[in-house]
């Protein structure tokens, strides 16, 4: 469960830069952009997931050896967020995903995914802390 942090800490450090809070990970090429999305976390996202992805497609007999296109867009617009109803150090946000692959002889798929999240207010400056 800690690629949703990290994913969200990619895109707080984008908004701390002052940068538009997207950023694709291309896990063929093992390759984030932009390139100020580079960092420990991100590397460490993409990592956990190529570790992830033999397995996966184990599990689903498949042959990972035939994907040719595998990468997922993530974005947050942090300037619509908005703190709940009596949460006043709470703020919401939609992180929203685009996840586009292809494999061997089939036509590029793309599945697409928003969710809310919730997180302390101060966390835009100081990162989501990992849980111990």
């Amino acid at each position: 469960m800690k690629s949703g942090r990290l994913a969200v800490n990619v895109l707080i450090d984008l908004y701390q830069l002052g940068l538009e809070t997207k950023t694709t990970f291309d896990f063929i090429n093992k390759t984030i952009q932009p390139d100020q999305a580079e960092s420990k976390e991100s590397r460490q996202l993409i990592n956990d997931y190529l570790d992830w992805l033999p397995d996966h497609f184990e599990i689903h007999n498949c042959d990972l050896t035939k994907l040719e296109k595998l990468e997922t867009t993530i974005w947050v617009d942090f300037d619509k967020d908005f703190s709940p109803l009596r949460m006043n150090d709470t703020i919401e946000f939609t992180v929203n995903a685009v996840t586009k692959w292809k494999s061997d002889g089939r036509e590029e798929q793309i599945v697409e995914i928003s969710q809310n999240e919730l997180i302390k207010k101060n966390f835009l400056k100081l990162r989501i802390p990992e849980m111990k």
